[in-house]
């Protein structure tokens, strides 16, 4: 340690004038990394930061959000999409390459000015999903998924509404499901009024006047609307879908929660479609985003966003700039009421999770044959993914310089809280960008099993449970695990287990670059919807890190 104090003061004794071979300002980059990393409180001193202005040196850290894993996450923003959709609280975490670049200051700058270069790569941003429609049917106290299956069959809407089964998901709840995990379908209406209802959805041997046929034969077996378990963060159940702050990393991040507001959807008596006479709630979402992971986009990057028929559609074209700014590590920057000024550029690619309520395929399920859209009853469905950036988030706040030890094992040099300029306010200034999400399903929310891609036949030996619904293993997707969200494109081909349940892709006709469908000719195939957006930074707690974490 003597001998690197020793080393850097001989620096200090030459003149600001003094030329410096490229091989010393090397070394001596060196020893001040080294000198840094052996004791972080170095960078308070102002020795040191004279120092380390003279070689304009470089000191690599990563950008952490501090207690995103918590409950009450403090980093938060609040994202506009407009008069039709309103307002979402967006919760945050994650972290971000940088570097803290030191300038001479004997050439004008203030003591303690740096710049903080954000850098690319595969640190990224986090977000919880943000829900943007619902439908108050979802949650509705007596209502169920198989209702208009029922009714295809033979009841009629009097029983329906005589027995509590209105369409709905207010069926589809852990606190409704059987002993055995299954919920029960066609309860109090079949097999007679006021009974317990089937175990699942009636297989049947073939469509015929067979015994075992379809219709009026008697099921070979059932097919159960499955809940694996009370883990919240894996089944399709609509309480799944909670109000909840929380991110566990980029790399485990929970779709389900859609930010700390119980009630994220606007509703006021202006607001309100009709129809419902409470706020919906997180269980009532039908489409909603995945949780983000939002990377640095690459400076420099040309982003068509006015004929783009794959993304954003409709909005001005945008060159990405470079992420960063400046901070000065004493106080504020000269001339400026705070001590960090940064510009981020973001990158994100947006999944949709749709819920599917009030389906209207009725197609009985035959041993053999493809499993109908009614296998997605008030469960979700991914959509492909969609290319989208979120430019010129301006963002300004305090840094306090505060060396230690994090409960990791990290080194910080400091702490910051930034946000938005004027955040919360009618100057805030929000960064104002296009946005656009999928509406094309894609594959099962659950992980899908090819080898069920057919429906199986109940009679074949351990194919059933004990009420002859069959078990898990035989469904065409495991309720216990939710599928990573897909990367292919928007629009582009489906499963085989959503191609066959009616839900094909539109395709762009090879001859005129567009779609030919009821005599219109457009550029898009309606896949995609673009809004435009504010975002908002309220809050955002930050540990500057030494080195790559």
């Amino acid at each position: 340690m003597l001998a690197v104090v020793f080393a850097l003061s001989a620096v200090v004794v030459a003149p600001a004038s003094a030329k410096l071979t490229k091989s010393q300002k090397v070394h001596i980059r060196h020893q001040l990394r080294k000198a840094i990393k052996k004791n972080p409180k170095l960078i308070r001193s102002k020795s040191f930061i004279k120092k380390a202005s003279l070689v304009n040196f470089k000191l690599p850290v990563t950008i952490r959000l501090r207690n995103s894993s918590s409950t009450s996450n403090p980093n938060n923003a609040n994202v506009d999409l407009g008069a039709s959709l309103g307002q979402r609280e967006v919760d945050l975490g994650g972290k971000l390459a940088a570097e803290i670049v030191f300038h001479d200051s004997y050439d004008g700058g203030a003591l303690g000015n740096v710049d903080l270069s954000i850098l690319t790569g595969p640190k990224a941003l986090s977000s919880t999903s943000i829900p943007l429609l619902w439908n108050s049917d979802v949650s509705a106290a007596g209502t169920s998924w198989d209702s208009n299956i029922l009714a295809a069959g033979g009841a009629t809407p009097a029983q329906l509404n005589a027995t509590g089964h209105n369409t709905g998901c207010g069926s589809v709840l852990n606190s409704n499901a059987n002993a055995n995990g299954n919920l029960v379908f066609g309860a109090g209406l079949l097999p007679t009024g006021g009974g317990p209802g089937l175990p699942g959805v009636p297989i049947y041997n073939a469509v015929g006047g067979g015994p075992n046929d379809y219709p009026g034969g008697s099921p070979l077996g059932f097919a159960p609307a499955h809940i694996a378990s009370t883990n919240l963060n894996v089944n399709n159940a609509i309480d799944a879908v909670a109000a909840s702050k929380q991110l566990t990393g980029v790399a485990s991040v929970d779709n389900n929660h859609v930010g700390g507001n119980p009630q994220p959807f606007p509703y006021s008596a202006s607001s309100v479609p009709g129809g419902f006479t409470q706020p919906p709630s997180p269980a009532d979402t039908v489409l909603r985003t995945n949780a983000l992971s939002l990377t640095i986009a690459n400076p420099g990057t040309q982003v068509n966003q006015s004929t783009n028929v794959d993304g954003v559609a409709g909005s001005q074209n945008i060159v990405i700039g470079k992420s960063g700014g400046q901070a000065n590590l004493f106080g504020n920057i000269p001339g400026k009421t705070y001590g960090i000024d940064v510009t981020v550029n973001l990158a994100t690619q947006i999944n949709s999770i749709l819920r599917v309520e009030d389906q209207d395929a009725f197609e009985p399920l035959i041993k053999g044959g493809n499993w109908p859209a009614a296998i997605f009853g008030c469960t979700q469905v991914w959509t492909g993914t969609v290319q989208n950036y979120i430019p010129s988030v301006h963002l300004v706040g305090n840094l306090k310089i505060s060396p230690g030890i994090t409960a990791d094992g990290h080194l910080r040099i400091a702490k910051a809280t930034i946000k938005t300029p004027n955040s919360g306010t009618s100057t805030a200034d929000a960064a104002r960008f296009a946005v656009s999400a999928c509406l094309m399903p894609k594959q099962a929310y659950n992980t899908e099993v090819p080898a069920n891609y057919t429906v199986a036949d109940p009679t074949v030996a351990g194919s059933t449970a004990g009420d002859g619904s069959l078990l898990a293993s035989k469904l065409p997707a495991d309720s216990s695990n939710v599928a990573a969200a897909p990367s292919a494109a928007c629009n582009t081909a489906p499963s085989p287990l959503v191609a066959n349940s009616a839900l094909p892709p539109f395709t762009v006709s090879a001859l005129t670059g567009a779609n030919n469908i009821n005599g219109y000719t457009v550029g898009n195939s309606g896949s995609t919807v673009s809004v435009g957006a504010d975002l908002d930074v309220k809050n955002v707690d930050v540990d500057i890190l030494i080195g790559d974490v």
